[in-house]
């Protein structure tokens, strides 16, 4: 997140008994696991995933969704709610799967 000077990784855990998925996000300012996690889980080519958090002090619905758009595409992107009635759409990332033959030597991708 260049605007907010910060990066990080997610961590993704899968609760069987529940068939639920965790996403855990660990701040490179705080090298600790976020707290709570953005909790849900897919159907058909759709994934849905909340929590609340905050924004500058202010608190906030979290929405993820995950589409699969066809065999090769899918799209994450995150909303922030504050009113728990309206998304407002905040981050928006298109996936391409990539060919290995070119991307790979061996496979291995290539440097």
């Amino acid at each position: 997140m260049p605007t907010r000077n910060s990066a990080g990784v997610t961590l993704r855990t899968f609760d069987p008994n529940s068939r639920q998925w965790s996403i855990y996000w660990v701040s490179s300012k705080t090298g600790q696991l976020g707290l709570p996690p953005v909790v849900g889980g897919f159907q058909g080519s759709r994934g849905e995933f909340y929590s609340s958090d905050t924004d500058n002090g202010q608190p906030v619905k979290v929405r993820l969704l995950w589409t699969l758009l066809d065999s090769d595409h899918a799209r994450w992107q995150q909303a922030f709610s504050y009113d728990n009635r309206t998304w407002q759409t905040n981050w928006i990332s298109n996936f391409t799967r990539a060919d290995t033959a070119q991307i790979c030597d061996s496979g291995r991708p290539k440097r």
